[in-house]
C-alpha cells in the first residue's frame, strides 16, 4: 500500500513538473534588452531650393551610414540615440553632415514579418564646406535640423536578429553657396531640402 501511494505520488508529481515545463515554455520570453542597428540608405532630393535669386530642382544624391544604440522595452517598441554620416552627390561635388539624432521604432505585429514605422529627430553637424570660387553654387554648407521617418517590413530571423526594408523622407536644414563675383562667395540663409529614398538594416 504505501509504495503503491509513493509510486503514485512520484507519477503525479512528475507529470505536474513536466507539465508546468511545457507550459512556461510556451510562455513569450520577455524581449526586453538593448539592441543595436545598422544601416545604409539611398535617397534622391525632391522640391526645390535657391541661391540669391535664382530657383533650381533639389537633384543632389544621398547616400547615409547610421549606427544605432537602443533599449528594446518590448516586441513592439524600441528607442534609442544614433549617429552616422550623410553623403551628398552632385555634379562631382560632395558635402558630408554627420547626424546625431534620437529615435522610435514601432513594430506593429509580433510576427516573423511585420510592418514597422521609425522616426528620427535630431541635428546634423557640417563636416566639411567647399570654398572654391570657380564653382557656381554649393549644396549643403549649414548645419541643422535632421528629420527622417519612413515605414516598412521587419524580417525577424531568430530573436535576437532582424532584417528591415522600408521607404523613407529626410528633411535637412542647411543652405547653399553661390558665388556673386570672382572674388566674392555668397550663403543663403537656412532652407529645407528634402529627400526621398530606401534604407536597409540590421537590428541584433
Amino acid at each position: 500500500m504505501n509504495k503503491s501511494f509513493f509510486a503514485f505520488c512520484f507519477l503525479l508529481s512528475a507529470f505536474c513538473f513536466s507539465h508546468t515545463g511545457f507550459a512556461q515554455a510556451d510562455k513569450p520570453k520577455n524581449s526586453a534588452r538593448f539592441v543595436y542597428q545598422s544601416s545604409l540608405s539611398l535617397a534622391y532630393g525632391v522640391g526645390k531650393n535657391f541661391a540669391d535669386k535664382d530657383t533650381f530642382v533639389n537633384n543632389s544624391f544621398s547616400f547615409e551610414i547610421q549606427q544605432l544604440f537602443a533599449y528594446q522595452f518590448n516586441t513592439y517598441f524600441y528607442t534609442g540615440a544614433g549617429t552616422g554620416l550623410d553623403f551628398w552627390f552632385y555634379e562631382k561635388k560632395v558635402s558630408t553632415f554627420i547626424p546625431i539624432f534620437a529615435n522610435v521604432t514601432v513594430k506593429f505585429m509580433d510576427k516573423k514579418m511585420a510592418p514597422f514605422l521609425f522616426t528620427n529627430l535630431g541635428y546634423a553637424f557640417k563636416w566639411q564646406a567647399e570654398k572654391n570660387l570657380e564653382e557656381n553654387i554649393f549644396y549643403g554648407t549649414k548645419a541643422g535640423i535632421y528629420f527622417q521617418t519612413g515605414f516598412g517590413l521587419n524580417i525577424t530571423f531568430s530573436e535576437k536578429l532582424s532584417l528591415l526594408f522600408s521607404a523613407h523622407y529626410k528633411l535637412q536644414q542647411s543652405a547653399n553657396q553661390y558665388r556673386k563675383s570672382d572674388l566674392l562667395l555668397g550663403e543663403t540663409p537656412n532652407q529645407l531640402f528634402h529627400f526621398l529614398g530606401f534604407r536597409i538594416a540590421l537590428l541584433y
